[in-house]
This record gives C-alpha cells, structure tokens and sequence, in this order.
C-alpha cells in the first residue's frame, strides 16, 4: 500500500510539473515571435513528447555523445535536446519554433522550470542527475590519477547539528528513505555519541578531524593571551585554531580528502576548507571545473536555489498565520542565505565528493550545513528541518550511485558533530539579554552601566562564512570565475577574501580590547559572549582567570544576581580556598573534590557532565565566569543566548546526542563515545592501513 501510494503521488507530481512546463510553453510563444503554438493542449502534446523522447530516447544518444571531449558533453546534450525541440516541430501539428537558438534557450528554460518546480513538491530528478552530472564527471575523473585498491575507502558526510533522536524521526518519517534501507537491511548501525561541554562545530570537527579540541572553551570566545576575541567560523581564527591542534597525523592525512569543512584533518587534498583558505587549498579547483562549466549544473543549481528561496518565505509566512512558538525573524535577507546552504553549497559537496570517488582517494569528509542552518531558524523537529534531510538523503543515494563505479570499494559513514536543542530564547523568555543582565547588575555596584559588553552582536553566520569560503576559493584558484566574483562582490573583498553577511562590530571590539596598557590592570571593561546555552563572562583587562572573591569585590552583585536569575541554571567560577566550583540557586559542587553541597547544580546533565566541566575548567581560556542557561528536562527546551530556536552549544537535550550510522562490519568498540576526540581514535583505526596493506580492522557482521 505504501508503495502504491509513493507510486501514485510521483505520478500526480509528474503530472504537475508537465502541466505547468506546457502553461510555461503556451506564455512563450505569445511573448517571442520565434515561437507560435496553438493552446495549452498543444503546446501539453509538445511537452509529453519530449518527455517521452528524453525518457526513451536521449539515454542511446548519449552515450554517443559521451565519447566527445567531457567539458563540451553537457553543451552537446543541452544541443540535442534543442534538436528534439526542432524534431517535434517537424511532425507535431500546432506548433511551431523558428531555428536552432530560440530552441536551445526553450530547452534550458525548461528544464531549469522542471527542476524548479521538482523541487518545490519533491519530486526526483535522480535520472538527470546521473545522465547531465555523474557521466560526463566520469569520464572526466578517468583522466586523473586513480586509487585503485580492493581495500575499501571511506566517505565520511557529516550532517551539521542533526541529532540521533532527529534522525530516527526522520527515518520513521519516511524523510530518510536511503538510510532507512541501510538499517532495515542490516548494513549499517546507529548509535548516538556524546560530544564535549562545548558542544559546536569548532570544537567537535577539531576533535574529529584533527584529534585535537583542547581550549576550545566555545564558538567564540575571549583568548586572554592573544587580549582578542577569537570566532571559529573566521578565516584567521580557524586558520590559527588549526595550526595550534594539527599533528600532521589528522584523519585524512593519509591521501584524504577535505571538502567544504572548516577544519582540513591534515588531508593533502582540501577544497573550500575554512582553516585552508589564507594558505591556499591544495586540491586543483580545474579538478571540479565540469561544476560551473556544465550548462545543466548552472540551471539546476539556480532553479534550485530560487525555489528554496520560495519554499523559505513560504514557511515563514505559513508560521506566522499559524502562529507558531518559538519562533525567530526569518524574512529580510534571510531566505537567500538558506537557499545558499540547501543548494549551492549542498550540491557543490555532492558534486565534489561524487568526483572523489571516481578517483578513488582513501578516505573523504565533507559537511552538510543545510540542515544546521535550517534547524536554527525553523525549529529542530519542524517539516522545514526535516524537508532538508530528505535532499540530503537523496544525495547520500547519489554518491552510493557514484561510488558503484569507483575504482575501489567504499565505506560510507555518516556523522554528525553535535545535535540541537529548541526553545523559546533567554531574550524572548525574560525579556533581556545576558549582557542586560550583567550590565544591570554590574551598575548597581559600580554606578556604571558595562563599557564594551558584547553578546550575539558579534555573531558570524556559518551559513555566511561556508558561502563566503566557496566564493573566495573561486576568487583565487580559478581566473575565469575568479574575475566573476570579483566583478560582482568587489565592495565585499576585504585581503582577496569574500566577507559575505551583516557587517559586526567585532573589529571595533577587537581594537578596544588592544588599546589597554599595560597589560594586566582593571579596564572596567566585562566582555560577555554567547555561544549557545553557554555565556562566557571575561574581564578584559587581565591576563589571569579572576576568582570568585575577586569578582565579587569588583562588582558586589554579578554573581549572586546571575546564580538567582531564573534562566540560569548554574555558573562555574574559581574559588581562591576551594578551586574551581560550580555554584547553581541551591548547592554548590566543589570541583576537584567532586563532592556537592546542598542540591547539585548538576544533576540533570547526566553522569559526564562533572568531567565535562572538570576539562573544560583546565583549559586557559575559560573565562572568569562561565553561565549555562536554564534547561528545562520536561520539555526538552534549552533557552539559548543567541537568538536561535535551535541551539547548540552546551549540555542538556538533543545538542548532546549527535548520531554515528556506520557500517556494521567495521570495529567501533563496546564502550559508548565521550568526547570529539575519542570519536577520532575510534574513526582514525578504522581508515589506518593496516602492516599488511589490507586496510582497516573489521569484523564479521552480526
């Protein structure tokens, strides 16, 4: 019943799509003079036919047209469906196209409105896909240097912020169809894993891909010995995050390749990798020309992107009408950067990793912002969210297509760095934010409201960086589109780098931060950070992590005011007599000692969290205090510093239950995954050769 019923709503689909490509024919032809039809009927007939030609009939010619040179295929192919065009012009009455060109532009009109309209209702475009994109990419990749082994390689996607709990949802949903196969055949295993307190991108992928995350105390965050406030998602500062955690030794630094991540892993082969970006990646972006030079990628991509465009303003209307709770602003400029992640960037890393493995390189990571950035804005269970996982899905299927020709057998493991948790904001729930709040109790002791306190102010989109990283790439390793991107976004160039997104006033922040001398002196400046459901609260005028005592004789009620409010659930701070401790509205839990007195302020952030807090607390960065926000176990609901519906960042819900589906016939270990970097040991045995060259440890399937 369900497959009939799939099988019955494609039809309608098709159906749809048909008719409104013939409404968009029968427009044509009374706007141009090349092109008279006589009605819808006709111009329907026209439109049935070429879709039964190209169903029929355009597999045989293409394959003929396969043997040309690869770079010109997707100019022949886009040439002979205008010659279909001018075939149906020949033996169907009613219509009629005056030569070859008006035929060309009428075929990529076309098919860029079918792809529009395909995926505004979800409809498949799997068979153009592998005829337009996968065929000439591999005959292309059969030029390059190949791996050819009988040892299996690796492609490891990342789901950016999708959680295991999501994703069973998901599958359970019928969103997921490919990775619900995989479990239902027994393939593969999904498990959730439990990422470190600071439960980011940055913090994860370091661990992850390079094996090393240690303070990395947040997404941003106050770098006393640097006296500058360092943000993850810049090109410098991950450029300096990488250089400090690298070992060489990474996960893909054995002939890896890295693909649109922010941190590289060591692979000699990087491509629009954040961490890369001032150095140069060193994979050949010519590698990937086929991209931007194929006719049918150009139209896809932009019939895709305006849809989701549509699809956005879409959603955020139908919330309004609906008045759906919690919500964020989602208009503006918004739904073009959404459109950014769920098609460019997303097809960009199909397309690339789809290449990787014709070649057959070892081992391969790319991330999946889409549905991350989805989730932040729409809500982490939402039909939005889960609409984005549904496209990935479908290119997970792509690449398993792509990986069936490869040159050598491939692993596919998908991973997510951390999950999200939803929930109306700090803001929206108490009507101020947590700079309101340290500033309000800051003046009652000092009479001064605070002199450079930041919080969300400085956020930089990973949305916006991820576009801004693929267009400086394009700007410097490709003259053609470099001069492209030059031309277009020259006011938004900054040192040959692309800065797209709202303008910050983190450069002036930065330069007030600097101007202080001498170095260790009380500038009366507390600079206060959000990263999620955690808030870092630093006094930038020393070089040294402050006590309790000694923040209380600067400013008698920050603490107490912060340990009382409702949306905080507990602080960590260092004691002069005790260590470090954290202190929540009813108890207290004395670090080192482990031991609580009165409630502890930990206990429902499950049995990890004091270790949890215990490394975090060693790192040198740890701001003076440390604020998590109020998580309200019940519900699921984290109230997060930033204004985002769903967040991540910190401990408490689904931000702590990233997923790992991996195959089954791989060693993963009995004991349950703690921490990013423990997820690279286990992941770096799997893609280690082994001493006798077969590869990595396995182990029979259950």
């Amino acid at each position: 019943m369900h497959a009939l019923t799939r099988t019955t709503i494609t039809a309608i689909q098709h159906v749809v799509v048909w008719a409104l490509q013939a409404l968009l024919l029968s427009s044509v032809a009374g706007w141009f003079e090349t092109i008279t039809i006589g009605d819808f009927e006709d111009a329907l007939v026209v439109i049935l036919s070429i879709s039964a030609i190209n169903a029929f009939v355009m597999p045989r010619l293409l394959q003929l047209a396969i043997r040309v040179r690869p770079v010109l295929f997707p100019i022949l192919s886009f040439g002979i469906n205008a010659g279909v065009l001018l075939v149906t012009d020949l033996a169907l009455p009613g219509w009629h196209i005056d030569g070859f060109l008006p035929a060309a532009v009428l075929a990529a009109s076309l098919a860029a409105l079918s792809t529009f309209l395909g995926s505004l209702i979800s409809l498949s475009d799997d068979a153009a896909w592998r005829r337009f994109v996968l065929e000439p990419m591999r005959v292309r990749m059969q030029q390059e240097d190949q791996w050819t082994s009988t040892a299996p390689g690796f492609a490891f996607l990342e789901i950016d912020g999708l959680s295991e709990p999501v994703l069973r949802e998901a599958i359970g949903k019928g969103y997921a169809p490919n990775m619900a196969r995989w479990l239902e055949h027994g393939s593969h295993a999904l498990i959730d894993w439990e990422p470190d307190l600071s439960s980011q991108t940055s913090s994860s992928q370091a661990g992850i891909l390079l094996g090393s995350n240690d303070n990395i105390p947040a997404f941003r965050w106050y770098d006393r010995t640097a006296r500058r406030v360092m943000v993850s998602n810049t090109v410098r500062d991950s450029a300096t995050l990488e250089r400090r955690h690298s070992s060489e030794r990474g996960l893909l630094a054995d002939d890896g390749a890295s693909r649109g991540n922010m941190f590289s892993g060591d692979a000699p082969d990087s491509l629009f990798t954040l961490s890369r970006l001032r150095s140069g990646d060193t994979s050949p972006i010519s590698r990937y020309g086929l991209f931007y030079a194929n006719p049918y990628n150009i139209g896809r991509t932009v019939a895709l992107f305006f849809a989701d465009v549509v699809r956005e303003y879409a959603a955020g209307i139908w919330q309004l009408l609906r008045n759906e709770r919690p919500r964020v602003r989602r208009f503006g400029v918004y739904p073009f950067l959404r459109a950014a992640t769920t098609s460019l960037l997303r097809e960009f890393s199909t397309f690339t990793v789809a290449g990787d493995l014709m070649r057959g390189v070892p081992a391969i990571y790319t991330t999946y912002i889409a549905y991350d950035e989805v989730a932040h804005h729409s809500g982490v269970q939402r039909a939005d969210a889960l609409r984005v996982l549904r496209d990935i899905d479908r290119d997970v299927g792509r690449l398993q297509h792509a990986a069936a020709e490869a040159p050598r057998p491939y692993h596919f493991v998908l991973l997510s760095d951390h999950g999200q948790s939803q929930g109306a904001t700090f803001r929206q729930r108490w009507g101020q934010s947590l700079t309101d709040v340290v500033a309000d109790a800051v003046a009652v002791g000092t009479g001064a409201r605070v002199r450079g306190a930041v919080t969300g102010d400085v956020e930089i989109d990973e949305g916006w960086q991820s576009v801004s990283a693929l267009l400086t790439d394009l700007l410097s390793e490709d003259r053609r589109a470099g001069s492209v991107v030059q031309a277009t976004l020259r006011r938004r160039i900054r040192d040959g780098e692309v800065r797209l997104g709202p303008r910050t006033p983190l450069p002036r922040l930065q330069s007030e931060i600097r101007d202080f001398s001498p170095p260790d002196h009380d500038d009366g400046k507390v600079l206060v950070l959000a990263s999620g459901s955690l808030g870092l609260i630093s006094m930038t005028g020393w070089t040294e992590r402050r006590t309790l005592e000694q923040l209380e004789s600067h400013f008698p009620t920050l603490v107490s005011t912060l340990i009382n409010h409702d949306g905080i659930d507990w602080l960590l701070v260092k004691s002069e007599d005790r260590g470090s401790v954290v202190l929540g509205p009813n108890g207290a839990m004395l670090l080192e000692e482990g031991r609580v007195v009165g409630e502890n302020p930990l206990a429902r952030y499950g049995d990890n969290a004091l270790e949890h807090l215990r490394r975090t607390d060693r790192f040198r960065d740890v701001p003076d205090i440390l604020v998590h926000s109020a998580w309200i176990p019940d519900t699921g609901e984290t109230p997060a510093f930033e204004e985002l519906v769903g967040s991540h960042g910190g401990l408490g819900g689904y931000q702590t239950r990233p997923f790992l589906l991996y195959p089954r016939i791989l060693r993963l270990g009995d004991s349950p995954i703690i921490g990013a970097e423990d997820m690279h040991g286990r992941l770096k045995r799997w893609v280690t050769p082994a001493p006798d060259g077969t590869g990595q440890e396995t182990h029979a399937a259950d």
